[in-house]
């Protein structure tokens, strides 16, 4: 009875696969809206091209790191998907086998995966940030301080996940 269990058990580790193909499928998703986004982006070049005006340029950029965004999106779906396809069914021999792969797509344990998306996520943050500091007018001397500080912290934040190979 628990050989049977056991048998169960470890083959419940297959469920995993509806959270991969989920994250796969995600992922094409939000790259189709980056390549959405970035034909708007070719939209908008063409606009300020021919009219050079200003409030035309501060949605380009905008729309750049929201592209920017998107793709690491995407990119953090697809990172999850081959970490819970290592963690829980078998290793990707063609990650392995891979200049690339051995890079990005090897992960071992829950904890490199979870180093792996935090670092994606902290990219994320930082382009978010980005686009608020785009848009934000400091008043006083003391709101620009604070964006100072904020800049310290990230470029501390992103010190501390560097790997030290």
């Amino acid at each position: 009875m628990r050989t049977f269990f056991e048998r169960i058990l470890w083959g419940s580790r297959y469920s995993v696969m509806l959270g991969v193909l989920s994250c796969i499928v995600a992922a094409f998703v939000i790259f189709l809206m980056g390549l959405k986004d970035v034909l708007y982006m070719l939209d908008l070049i063409w606009t300020y091209v021919l009219t050079g005006g200003h409030e035309v340029r501060n949605t380009l950029v905008m729309v750049v790191v929201e592209i920017l965004d998107t793709f690491l999106l995407g990119a953090i779906l697809l990172i999850f998907a081959f970490g819970l396809y290592e963690l829980f069914i078998n290793n990707l021999a063609a990650a392995e086998k891979s200049k690339v792969g051995g890079k990005i797509l090897v992960i071992s344990s829950i904890d490199s995966l979870k180093s792996k998306l935090g670092k994606v996520i902290l990219m994320m943050l930082i382009i978010k940030l980005f686009s608020y500091f785009i848009e934000m007018k400091p008043q006083s001397m003391i709101e620009l301080l604070y964006m100072g500080l904020i800049i310290v912290f990230v470029a501390l934040a992103l010190m501390l996940t560097k790997d030290n190979k």
